[in-house]
């Protein structure tokens, strides 16, 4: 599937965060539903119904690969197929092969299954109801060359921007 980037800058003390969302092409444009703290929302139509979503870029990272894509943290909802509060990790580079990766939201772990550049949680109501109460999310990975990579996020903002996504996707 062809992606198109959307993306922004901001500072945050001495150094700069750069997020940057992948949207399907189809999408012309995704509709922003605003920025709360580290996290924003957004919404477009894809062809077979809305999808929203709250998503966020590390603050920190710690070893990460050099020449590393965009890395991002995502909650998602699909009104075609129901599915709602799906948790998802982006790292910017490839996973070594049978990786798993792992989240610790504020001392709750949770494992993740990987796939290429890709993370999903396999209790996603659980991980966002750690993020619902969470301060920070610390990822762990292991690329394809390299050590451990840890990325850690802050949830400031999180709350609002997932009531923002369920909200434009008709969600309670």
């Amino acid at each position: 599937m062809m992606m198109r980037i959307f993306g922004w800058a901001a500072i945050a003390g001495a150094s700069i965060a750069t997020m940057t969302l992948a949207v399907p092409a189809s999408a012309d444009s995704a509709k922003a539903l605003g920025t709360f703290g580290a996290w924003s929302g957004y919404m477009y139509a894809g062809k077979a119904g809305k999808v929203c979503y709250a998503a966020s870029v590390p603050k920190h990272s710690l070893n990460a690969p050099a020449h590393r894509g965009e890395a991002y943290f995502s909650v998602t909802d699909r009104t075609a197929d129901s599915s709602i509060g799906v948790v998802s990790v982006t790292e910017g580079y490839p996973y070594k092969k049978d990786a798993t990766a792992e989240i610790d939201v504020d001392g709750a772990k949770f494992s993740l299954y990987t796939a290429n550049d890709s993370a999903w949680t396999r209790d996603d109501k659980a991980v966002v109801r750690a993020m619902l109460k969470g301060r920070t999310i610390l990822v762990y990975g292991v690329p394809v060359k390299g050590g451990q990579n840890v990325d850690t996020y802050s949830l400031d903002g999180f709350v609002k921007a997932l009531a923002a996504v369920n909200q434009a996707c008709g969600q309670k």
